[in-house]
């Protein structure tokens, strides 16, 4: 049995859940045996809340878990013993049924647009699509967190979500040849919106495989360095590539490097290795303790 964690970030004490998912362990055997077990190990090593997903987990034996669930907990004075009056009979009544705790959201935007409002690309989707192909487009992307493409509110449970997220997973539903036109109208946008964050390298975006996921994984990395600086629990960070036939050198002379997260040295490494797009490069940063 897991041993329970404290989540530094939601508060909650649980067993912690692995990275990842066990459908990419599947795919991952289909193709070859090494990469799984890889992945699978990186999953073991890699541990999150099961409450929030927030890797900001420690052991519950831990001096800053004790501390923080001591002060979760209101001492309780007890009052000198007095003589009590005999209560009166009590008429039993019927206990009221148990409502189920409410799902809270970090982004919850009642619009009517759906995900194409949310994301400002309304002007962009009128102007580029004619009928049946919005028709098709809405046809095939179905739902994001239950969120829909060009209608109703939208919900996400984690913040840190950005268009060229949206973009990247709108585009890679329409990988089918049925989907060709469409597929170009969205890769041109996806081009311009990742444009805005660093020079675009045509032939790479066009032909290299990897590159596009880049952009779409900024924001996640950049969320996670903010994070790990507030959180006064980590001290050192450290990049973790995923070691495959498509990571490059860079990336592999990186990862597993200890940076101290106090003195700006993980800022600087950050800056350095994602200035502009590294062929395969998929790093993620993550922080701990010593």
């Amino acid at each position: 049995m897991a041993q329970q964690v404290y989540c530094n970030n939601c508060g909650s004490t649980s067993n912690p859940k692995v990275a990842g998912s066990i459908i990419i362990t599947l795919i991952l055997v289909w193709f070859a045996v090494v990469p799984a077990i890889i992945y699978e190990i990186w999953r073991g090593k890699n541990k999150r809340c099961r409450q929030c997903g927030s890797p900001a987990i420690m052991p519950l034996h831990a001096p800053a878990a004790q501390q923080a669930m001591q002060r979760q907990q209101t001492p309780i004075q007890q009052a000198p013993l007095q003589p009590q009056p005999t209560p009166a009979p009590v008429v039993p009544s019927e206990p009221k049924p148990k409502l189920p705790p409410a799902e809270t959201y970090a982004i919850d935007k009642d619009i009517t647009g759906g995900l194409i409002e949310f994301f400002g690309l309304d002007r962009w989707y009128q102007a580029t699509f004619n009928d049946e192909q919005k028709h098709r487009l809405e046809e095939r992307f179905g739902t994001v967190s239950g969120n829909k493409l060009t209608s109703g509110s939208v919900r996400f449970k984690f913040a840190n979500v950005d268009a060229l997220q949206f973009l990247y997973e709108l585009e890679e539903k329409l990988k089918p040849q049925s989907y060709n036109d469409i597929y170009k109208l969205v890769d041109e946008q996806f081009r311009i919106e990742a444009g805005k964050f660093c020079k675009i390298d045509n032939d790479r975006w066009d032909n290299e495989k990897y590159y596009k996921s880049w952009f779409a994984l900024m924001k996640y990395r950049i969320d996670a360095l903010s994070k790990l600086k507030k959180d006064n629990y980590f001290k050192q960070g450290q990049f973790d590539a995923i070691d495959d036939n498509c990571a490059t050198k860079p990336c592999l002379d990186i990862s597993g490097k200890g940076f101290n997260i106090l003195n700006g040295e993980l800022d600087r490494a950050f800056d350095q290795h994602f200035f502009e797009p590294i062929e395969g490069c998929r790093c993620s940063v993550r922080g701990y303790r010593d």
